[in-house]
């Protein structure tokens, strides 16, 4: 074409442009044919046409002042183009946006190529990484043969090896690199993909600790059913116990029948050298005493630096560490494990595994006491008298039977091992199952636990066990189990799920309760007859009580008629001795109604009769009438009361309570003594304090004030207080205050330094 027309096109160029020789030079094609003449260089565009793109290359003939345009589609290579582009985009972003670190690099040579993890994880910038090759990522010392590996990967294609990187900071991370060959540039290079797996070993860690644990745990129990002897059974079991927790050194102590020193029963020293008596007490104090009183195991990592460190006796091994855990037999700590010289301290993890251990300890200890108990009892029943010697016979043979008794109980104590999928199907049972149910634990395998429940315990049982699949902690329940003979066996059964490889499985213990099923219903039975001695006793105290009054009254009436009427034809001796009978029958007439009082409060059949009293003038009355015997004693009465302290009382009841107190502070206080009352109102209560200068208590008869019948003793002290009385007073008194939903407190600092009551009443 020229500047004007088409000089020649073939069919492709007619067809796409319209176009015919001699035709018009195309539109799309005249301003760049008219800038390629001008300019006489060869031009090369791109245009679309009909959803088509064409490549145009438009070359200058000079002397004939032409153009030839030649073109072609290139439609399809831009689609492959556009693909490739977009391919390598999703590669890159993949490639910068995994978890995982991606390396390529020539056969161990210098890194070609890196992902922006690689370098977070590795703790270098993306210029340090690539200047690094894989070699200088293994920590030293680490074996790993790259070049040997490089060898494999070419041979197979792809290769799959754990190793360890380092970081930047000389962390050490454990891996999974996945390697193969990749084509990178046109060049065949290893492509290695590094997957941070410290998360699986942690857990195949913890699973093979767990494991370990439960072998050890295993071995220290048939310790304990293996030996009778206790210090036998503790060195296996503290051996297994250390064996996990890894201690230099430690001891199994016992404690004396005092409580206040031990003495040890094995010792491991590891290479230590002794300098102190293995044999010597040792006094309860500092951490033990805590450990004993908290009934917990504890544990210090700087031991060396407290005050405890200085009551250790001169020549003991240095201790920097130190975990104790308490052996315990009924509730009351009998024995002690310690442990000392654990590299980088003790844990909870170490405290939770010792405590384990220590249950067995006190197993095995329980057993040894029991046996030597039985032994001492044997000894003792053989050295008695001819005399006794046919009830000694039966006793020895009493003694024989419950003997053997305990050492078949001690013998077959055993909790069964199960595991099972959450749905209850056995995957493993401990054989001991055989001494509860009669079934080898082969038979079991593959059963579902909950067929062997009693239909009645199911439903409680699957509630139990869906909280434990909810919540993942430790639970337990007891039920009934189906014994191969077809009766029911009472057991306890314990077990948490754990997750293992992805995998949910249940981990339990079960326990065979028959015998503590019957100890129960003896306790039941023996409680039973306990209340019914009770009712029996209160009956005869109530009817006794009655009995006693009608008596009374006839002597108090007599005697004060007497007194009122003969008085002046009495002589003196006889006046006395009518006011001896007349003042002995109020105290009696006293006792017999403090009898009743404490009899209905036992029986709950008091009534309060709650109204709201002002507490001042009920006070004063009761001073009134305790006057006279407190000047009687020469006693001085200090009154500083509020006008008004109103409160909900029963107005019988409380004088009652203050009245006892009152008597109580003129007995026992000396002549010329004083006694203070007062009264203050606080916020939400009031109290009523009443004090004296009297013989004061100690601690041993505060343990006693407000027992039923505690009268307190103090003949032959040269004190002249009144100690008449059965010694209800005070416990009728607290009882009362208690109905009240109040209390009594009392205070002294000893003998001779008075002593103080608080009655204190709640305003709500």
């Amino acid at each position: 074409v020229n500047k004007e027309e088409v000089i020649y096109t073939n069919e492709a160029g007619q067809i796409l442009f319209e176009i015919e020789e001699g035709d018009k030079t195309p539109k799309l094609l005249k301003d760049l044919v008219i800038k390629v003449i001008k300019v006489n260089k060869t031009k090369t565009t791109e245009i679309e046409l009909n959803d088509h793109i064409y490549s145009f290359v438009i070359t200058p003939i000079t002397k004939e002042k032409y153009v030839n345009v030649y073109g072609m589609d290139i439609t399809e290579r831009k689609k492959v183009e556009q693909e490739i582009k977009e391919s390598e985009a999703k590669f890159r972003a993949l490639f910068e946006n995994t978890n995982d670190a991606i390396f390529i690099h020539d056969r161990g040579s210098q890194f070609i190529e890196i992902n922006q993890t690689a370098c977070e994880k590795l703790a270098y910038t993306r210029e340090e990484l690539l200047k690094l090759a894989p070699k200088d990522l293994i920590p030293p010392g680490y074996k790993i043969d790259i070049q040997a590996n490089i060898k494999n990967l070419l041979e197979k294609g792809e290769l799959l090896v754990e190793s360890e990187h380092m970081t930047k900071d000389g962390v050490i991370i454990p891996v999974e690199i996945n390697s193969r060959i990749f084509n990178f540039g046109g060049k065949n290079t290893i492509i290695s993909i590094a997957r941070d797996i410290t998360e699986r070993k942690l857990a195949e860690r913890a699973i093979y600790n767990r494991n370990k644990e439960i072998l050890m745990l295993l071995d220290a129990s048939r310790a304990v059913l293996q030996y009778s002897n206790f210090e036998r059974a503790q060195k296996r079991i503290f051996s297994c116990c250390n064996n996990l927790i890894g201690a230099y050194a430690g001891y199994v102590a016992v404690l004396n029948p005092s409580k206040k020193e031990y003495h040890k029963i094995f010792i491991n020293l590891g290479s230590l050298k002794r300098e102190v008596d293995p044999d010597l007490s040792m006094p309860i104090r500092g951490i033990l005493a805590k450990v004993i009183k908290s009934k917990k195991t504890l544990y210090h990592n700087d031991f060396s630096n407290t005050d405890w460190i200085n009551l250790l006796p001169e020549g003991h091994i240095p201790i920097n560490n130190v975990l104790f855990v308490p052996l315990i037999i009924n509730n009351e700590v009998n024995g002690l494990i310690c442990l000392t010289g654990r590299e980088g301290g003790f844990t909870d993890e170490e405290s939770r595994i010792a405590t384990e251990f220590a249950e067995l300890a006190s197993i095995s200890l329980f057993n040894s006491q029991t046996l030597e108990s039985l032994e001492k009892s044997e000894q003792k029943y053989k050295t008695l008298s001819n005399i006794l010697e046919q009830k000694v016979e039966e006793r020895t043979i009493e003694l024989k039977e419950s003997e053997e008794k305990v050492q078949n109980m001690i013998t077959n104590i055993s909790d069964v091992l199960m595991e099972s999928e959450p749905n209850g199907i056995l995957t493993y049972i401990s054989p001991q199952i055989k001494n509860i149910i009669g079934y080898q634990s082969k038979e079991l395998i593959g059963l579902n636990f909950m067929d062997l429940i009693h239909l009645e315990d199911i439903s409680a049982f699957k509630e139990t066990a869906d909280k434990a699949l909810k919540t993942k902690k430790n639970v337990s329940i007891e039920c009934r189990l189906k014994h191969k003979k077809g009766y029911f066996v009472p057991v306890s059964v314990r077990w948490s799920m754990a997750e293992i490889n992805n995998e949910f499985k249940v981990f339990g213990l079960v326990s065979d309760n028959t015998e503590r099923k019957k100890i129960d219903n003896m306790i039941k039975r023996e409680i039973k007859q306990l209340k019914e001695l009770d009712q029996i006793r209160n009956d005869l105290i109530r009817r006794i009580s009655h009995e006693l009054n009608t008596p009374l009254i006839s002597i108090l009436n007599g005697s004060q008629f007497l007194l009122d009427s003969y008085n002046d034809q009495m002589s003196n001796e006889a006046i006395n001795i009518v006011r001896i009978v007349n003042q002995g029958g109020y105290r009696l007439k006293e006792m017999v109604n403090n009898l009743i009082t404490a009899y209905e409060l036992e029986t709950d059949q008091i009534q309060l009769n709650i109204k709201q009293e002002n507490l001042i003038p009920v006070v004063r009355e009761c001073v009134e009438e305790i006057i006279f015997q407190a000047d009687k004693r020469k006693i001085f009465m200090n009154l500083e009361l509020s006008n008004e302290l109103n409160i909900d009382i029963d107005r019988r009841m409380i004088k009652k309570v203050i009245l006892n107190l009152l008597s109580n502070a003129v007995k026992n206080t000396l002549a010329n003594g004083n006694i203070f009352i007062k009264s203050i109102g606080h916020h939400n209560f009031i109290e009523l304090i009443i004090s004296d200068t009297g013989v004061g208590l100690t601690k041993k008869e505060k343990l006693l004030l407000f027992k039923k019948f505690g009268k307190i003793e103090r003949f032959g002290k040269g004190m002249d207080v009144d100690i008449e009385g059965p010694g209800l007073g005070l416990y009728i008194s607290s009882e009362i205050v208690k109905l009240h939903k109040g209390e009594i407190l009392v205070k002294s600092k000893g003998r001779n330094k008075g002593s103080t009551f608080i009655i204190r009443l709640f305003l709500s």
